[in-house]
């Protein structure tokens, strides 16, 4: 076997047939590992809506937690959201794709991504905080969150 390689390589004859089966058979592998390939990619890409689903109920959850016990909330300009609780003041808004919460009004924590427009709505009663969200491939959510006071 190795000196039929050897021949093979030091022939200097030219293109053979030998060499085009030779390219053809690595071709054909190449080809059945695409196949494998493909499904799995397919796979892989269907996952990406269920991790963005994923992504919208981690933020509902930590959006629903800040609005526990709070003092006060209002809207800003651009939708931005303030609260006020425990003495300190929250601010979450829109940078770029990414929605994120400031404290105090440093830092800036990324809550979701892929956004291309967030808005929020208070009720007359300031009891419901509405989201409404619209992400970069076109997907729309909304929710409504209960907006508990604190009692003093």
């Amino acid at each position: 076997m190795y000196s039929a390689i050897k021949r093979l390589i030091e022939n200097h004859s030219g293109y053979t047939l030998a060499d085009a089966l030779l390219q053809l058979l690595v071709l054909m592998l190449f080809s059945q590992l695409f196949m494998f390939f493909y499904p799995w990619y397919e796979e892989s890409n269907k996952t990406f809506h269920q991790r963005q689903e994923i992504e919208w109920e981690l933020f509902t959850y930590d959006l629903q937690s800040y609005l526990l016990d709070i003092k006060t909330i209002g809207l800003g300009a651009n939708a931005n959201l303030h609260i006020g609780r425990d003495n300190r003041g929250f601010s979450i808004n829109r940078s770029s794709a990414v929605v994120r919460l400031q404290k105090e009004g440093q830092g800036n924590e990324p809550m979701l991504m892929n956004v291309y427009e967030i808005q929020f709505f208070i009720d007359a009663n300031r009891t419901t905080l509405t989201t409404k969200v619209l992400f970069t491939n076109g997907l729309r959510k909304e929710k409504d969150f209960v907006i508990t006071y604190v009692k003093e």
